[in-house]
């Protein structure tokens, strides 16, 4: 393992991000941590996480971090947890457990019950060595069911996201358009939690100072339904 330079890739003006999707077939059937579901199913996180350590410069073995090399290191690592009551399933990603990386966790927002800061997301991504998950309603407007995304590029009113969920060549969607209903006028509304991560390399991984030393741990595994349409065309 080493620390590389952030990752520097451009198209033009635009960086060019790396994509994952937990769909993909050379990784969607191995099993998520040490339990029964898979990455196809559950992984929507580490493949954001993945995403954002790529991108950095990370290596794994001097290979780069992607969904099935992340989860093996995880579970070496203690980066994923157990449920209460469910020793066997160790499957919840220890969200402060990138320091052996030289990644550290500087932010973790819980915005289930409070607006999202938007001016702290915007701030991150303005820099080239953090990067952001959010935490987002698989489906808006019903019950929620907890989904990972990566967050790219902040705009006024949207955000661009790298979404694991989504199949093919590009994992790109918008916040506003796909995780909001049309009626939400603000992103922070579309947006639970979020997690804010930054390359400090190996010696600087400690606990950030007024931060917390504590295991912040991925709450729990939500399994996506198909969209059905309802009765009077309601998705």
């Amino acid at each position: 393992m080493k620390v590389g330079d952030v990752n520097e890739r451009t198209k033009g003006d635009k960086r060019v991000h790396t994509m994952y999707s937990q769909l993909d077939d050379r990784w969607q059937r191995i099993m998520l941590g040490e339990s029964s579901t898979t990455i196809g199913a559950n992984g929507c996180l580490i493949c954001a996480v993945a995403s954002g350590l790529t991108d950095l410069g990370i290596t794994i073995d001097g290979l780069p971090p992607d969904p099935p090399r992340l989860n093996r290191w995880l579970a070496r690592h203690k980066g994923f947890a157990a449920a209460r009551g469910r020793s066997r399933e160790r499957n919840l990603f220890v969200f402060d457990s990138l320091g052996p990386l030289g990644v550290r966790m500087v932010e973790y927002v819980d915005a289930r019950t409070r607006p999202a800061p938007l001016d702290r997301i915007r701030t991150a991504l303005e820099r080239d060595d953090q990067f952001v998950v959010i935490h987002v309603d698989f489906s808006p407007g019903g019950k929620t069911q907890q989904h990972w995304v990566r967050a790219l590029e902040y705009y006024d009113s949207d955000i661009r996201l790298m979404d694991p969920w989504v199949k093919g060549p590009l994992q790109e969607t918008y916040l506003m358009t796909r995780y909001a209903l049309p009626s939400w006028d603000d992103p922070s509304r579309a947006i639970y939690r979020m997690v804010v991560y930054r390359l400090v390399g190996l010696a600087l991984t400690g606990p950030m100072p007024g931060f917390p030393a504590q295991q912040y741990v991925q709450e729990r595994l939500d399994t996506y339904q198909p969209y059905e349409v309802m009765p009077g065309g309601t998705i």
